[in-house]
């Protein structure tokens, strides 16, 4: 049987992302994770590598002697929206157990290195993984092991940062200053001091 293949994804984005640090609520031992999200364009050529890699796996089998090979459902689907229409765009899911893997290796745009940073949904990434072959009771396919990631665009801060509020930058407005940081220190010395003053009444 086909033992797999490495492949670098296009660029894309990140959805549901467990990078930095594994997931336990599925898996006892931790999972590293993270879906990428490509236009239907970009996502050809690896749908198609997918694709190749079930074709010669069922191959294989039949040619072990297997008559008739189940398939298991794609590592790979249409996105949909909040409504459940598509959006036009393909969503492909990579995943690693930390027990095996304890560390994913990040790179940024340049192959430097990247230690102690978030990465979190919205980032744009490549995602280099292993096209692994298995056959399983759902049936004979192709699951996408994590290996590595190059951040091309960092978004760190997930939902506390101001895009998790829906807010956005806007090219007029208050921007903080130095001396705006140098009032509230002030303002909030006077109310700790009217604070200490009222309990000594009492």
């Amino acid at each position: 049987m086909k033992r797999g293949l490495q492949y670098t994804s296009p660029a894309g984005v990140a959805k549901w992302c467990w990078i930095t640090k594994p997931n336990y609520k599925w898996d006892a031992d931790g999972e590293f994770s993270v879906t990428l999200v490509l236009d239907k364009e970009d996502a050809k050529p690896f749908i198609e590598t997918i694709e190749d890699q079930i074709d010669e796996l069922v191959s294989d089998l039949k040619s072990e002697g297997k008559k008739k090979v189940k398939e298991a459902p794609r590592p790979y689907q249409d996105e949909e929206d909040d409504d459940g229409n598509p959006t036009g765009a393909v969503q492909f899911k990579f995943k690693s157990k930390a027990k095996a893997k304890p560390r994913i290796p990040l790179y940024d745009s340049q192959g430097t290195p990247m230690e102690n940073i978030e990465v979190w949904s919205g980032s744009k990434l490549r995602v280099s993984s292993w096209l692994n072959p298995y056959v399983a009771p759902i049936g004979a396919g192709i699951s996408m092991r994590l290996r590595a990631i190059q951040v091309l665009d960092l978004v760190s801060g997930g939902a506390n940062g101001m895009e998790g509020f829906g807010f956005e930058t806007e090219e007029e407005g208050y921007v903080r200053r130095d001396e705006d940081v140098s009032k509230e220190s002030v303002s909030e010395s006077e109310e700790t001091t009217d604070e200490m003053d009222s309990e000594e009444d009492f």
